[in-house]
Order: C-alpha cells, then sequence, then structure tokens
C-alpha cells in the first residue's frame, strides 16, 4: 500500500510543477514571447521572412512583413508610384522585435526624405555578408519591385558568418507547441548557448593550431569575404550604397582604430565598382553625438539610436 503521506508529497510537488509552468507561460507570454516570427529556409541567400506577418513581439512592439517578406511601416504603406529603397543587412538593420515597425532607422529615413520614396528593410538576424550579397544579385527572384537603390548596411565581423542557413539560428519556420512561450526561451538558449558552449569545447579539445596566428586567418577571410561580395554586387542591376555601422566599441577603445582604417579602406575598394553610388562610414558622422544610450548592447541601436543612425544616412547618403 501506497504511505499516504508520500501520495501527498507527490501530488502538491506534482501540483507545484504543474503551476510553476503555467505561470512562467503567463509571464513570458505578457513579455511577448510565444508568438514568434517565422522565418522560409531559402538554399540561396539562407532563409527569410515569411510574408504577411504582423505580431506584437516585446515591450508591445509591432513587426509586420508586407506579401514579399520585407520588414515594412504599416503606417505609411502602399504600393503606389513609390521609388523603393531597399535596405539589406543583418540583425541591426533589422532592428530587433522590441522595436516597432514606426521607429526603424529604415522607416525613419524615408520619413526625412521627400514623399516619393519608401523603405522596405530586408534586414535579417544573423545574415553574414554573402547572405546580403546573394540576394542583392538576385533581386529579381524575390521581389517583382524596381528599387530606385539598395542600401546594404554592413557591420563589422558580419565576414565571419559566411553563408548562414536558417538551421544554424534559434529561429522558427513553424509555430511553437505549447507551452509556446516557454518552448520559445528553451529553443532560444539551447541553439544560442548551449550548442554553441559544446561546439566551442570540443574545438578546444582538439585543436592542433595553435601556432597559427588566428589574427592572420582572421584578415585573409575578411579580404576573401569582400572579395566576393564585390563579384556577387557586379550582378546587380539597380545601384547600391555600401554603409559601415559601427559597434559600440569603436566609441569606446582607441584600440579599434586599425579595426576601423581596416573598413575604410574596404569601402574604398568596393566604391571603385561602378554599380556602387555612394559609401558611408557612419562611425564618421556619429562620434561627435555618442551617448551610451543610442545601444541596447554592443552592436543592437535603442530607439534613441535608431533616429540618430537616420538622421547620420541622411547626412551622409542624401544630402551629399
Amino acid at each position: 500500500m501506497i504511505n499516504k503521506n508520500i501520495l501527498g508529497k507527490v501530488s502538491i510537488s506534482l501540483l507545484s510543477i504543474f503551476l510553476g509552468i503555467f505561470f512562467a507561460e503567463l509571464y513570458a507570454k505578457s513579455l511577448g514571447l510565444g508568438n514568434p516570427l517565422l522565418y522560409i529556409p531559402d538554399n540561396l541567400v539562407g532563409y527569410r521572412l515569411r510574408p504577411n506577418q504582423s505580431k506584437y513581439r516585446r515591450r508591445g512592439a509591432l513587426v509586420s512583413t508586407d506579401s514579399e517578406g520585407f520588414r515594412i511601416n504599416p503606417t505609411t504603406y502602399n504600393d503606389e508610384n513609390k521609388k523603393y529603397l531597399v535596405f539589406v543587412g543583418d540583425s541591426v538593420t533589422f532592428g530587433g522585435t522590441y522595436i516597432d515597425d514606426k521607429n526603424l532607422f529604415t522607416s525613419k529615413y524615408c520619413e526625412l526624405l521627400n514623399k516619393d520614396f519608401y523603405c522596405l528593410n530586408n534586414g535579417l538576424n544573423a545574415w553574414g555578408i554573402l547572405n546580403m550579397g546573394r540576394f542583392i544579385a538576385n533581386f529579381d527572384i524575390y521581389s517583382k519591385k524596381d528599387p530606385f537603390s539598395f542600401i546594404l548596411i554592413i557591420l563589422p565581423g558580419d565576414e565571419g558568418r559566411n553563408l548562414k542557413s536558417l538551421s544554424d539560428t534559434p529561429f522558427w519556420d513553424f509555430p511553437p507547441k505549447e507551452p509556446s512561450a516557454l518552448n520559445e526561451i528553451i529553443r532560444f538558449i539551447n541553439k544560442k548557448y548551449f550548442l554553441i558552449y559544446l561546439k566551442n569545447y570540443k574545438k578546444i579539445e582538439n585543436d592542433n593550431s595553435s601556432y597559427i596566428n588566428k589574427k592572420i586567418i582572421e584578415q585573409r577571410q575578411r579580404n576573401i569575404i569582400w572579395d566576393e561580395l564585390e563579384e556577387l554586387l557586379k550582378k546587380s542591376k539597380y545601384p547600391i550604397d555600401v554603409v559601415i555601422t559601427p559597434p559600440k566599441k569603436w566609441f569606446k577603445e582607441n584600440l579599434e582604430l586599425k579595426e576601423i582604417k581596416i573598413y575604410e579602406e574596404y569601402l574604398s575598394e568596393i566604391s571603385k565598382l561602378p554599380i556602387i553610388k555612394n559609401t558611408c562610414n557612419l562611425y564618421k558622422f556619429l562620434k561627435n553625438d555618442y551617448n551610451d544610450n543610442l545601444y541596447v548592447d554592443g552592436v543592437h541601436l535603442s530607439n534613441q539610436g535608431h533616429e540618430l543612425w537616420a538622421k547620420k544616412l541622411k547626412e551622409c547618403l542624401y544630402d551629399k
């Protein structure tokens, strides 16, 4: 016979676990989790956002995509007689799901221009430079629009990602099962941190290349990726502006001056392509206006940061 005391303790434990999961799920959903943006795997460009999404996420931020998978500002969107500026980049350009569509620097940039322009955001979380270059080179596969120009936003370090696929990310191509918010958190932690830790641990265990100067390897890889980017951009049918968005450390450490110079050289070299209309290192335009509130972490922007980025982009690209 089962001891009643043991049965009671087991019942209380199970009830506590159930209530813990229940309230944790409710709290996570109140933060905007449980209904993640969905992506489409793509063998050519890695992945893109699914079309026709409209979701409220963290801090009540609205994230919207149009019928072709571009992030848009739905309050100003229309398809009539517009000159489309297509932003292409990584998560800095995408803006995250804590920034409302209307507060993205891509949206605010077009608000600063005349009313003939409309900005489409094709920033994708975790995209590398080759994902971006392939998208620009093959734009006609993904859109029926004729852009006025592309604005390619590159974050230093994007070269290290090579060509990202959806399987490399913690993102979703199908809705998570219930408890959806907790499943979203678990998947993110597992893919973003735990699996990467195991991979790096295994790499350290089997590392026989300590004699190789890793900085030389990184620089050569970076050079190769920029060479490949040039070849991809040559295939574009539309003019391209190339912009460097600076990480926070560029404003903090004098040691980064060497890296800044490297990216200046990349911009100088790529500007020789006939398809390139303008190049811009935003660091030069931002350094006198920098404050810590512009960033939420080492690279991603706050609402204040997005507003200032839009103004400085206009100074750099449009007011010339």
